[in-house]
């Protein structure tokens, strides 16, 4: 019960950093999945010893990586926008699986299939604003 009000937090506060477009805040919530998301996988790897819970704790662990908040201002170079959107694009695929790979499994609630097609969703609208200069990149 405490890691799912953890999730919904961290959900609503990648939300609320796409309505503020405040950077450091989306970064906080998709952080706070990631780490949540390796903390149970890493846990059945425990329990099972099955390599397909390390292998999700990994990918999970590479949304945290790159989700890391910090306050760092970009100048709006290209470089700064490129690499905005190859995050985002890395966001939308990790949770994009997780909607197939929720499916699959038997040990993963139907909600969560929602909430990563949520989280999914999400860095496509970042894209489309950092592409179309609707916003700015900046802390």
């Amino acid at each position: 019960m405490i890691m799912m009000i953890v999730v919904l937090l961290g959900v609503l506060v990648t939300l609320y950093g796409v309505f503020t477009k405040n950077r450091v805040l989306y970064n906080v919530g998709y952080f706070v999945f990631g780490i949540v998301v390796v903390w149970d996988q890493l846990g059945l790897f425990a329990e099972s010893n099955n390599a397909e819970n390390l292998a999700m704790a990994a990918l999970w662990l590479i949304q945290a990586i790159v989700t890391i908040p910090n306050k760092v201002n970009y100048d709006g170079s290209k470089l700064a926008k490129s690499a905005g959107v190859k995050i985002n694009a890395t966001l939308s695929v990790i949770n994009g699986f997780a909607v197939y790979y929720a499916t699959t499994v038997d040990y993963i609630p139907e909600f969560a299939m929602y909430i990563h097609g949520l989280l999914a969703a999400l860095p496509l609208i970042a894209i489309y604003l950092i592409l179309s200069d609707k916003i700015e990149v900046t802390a």
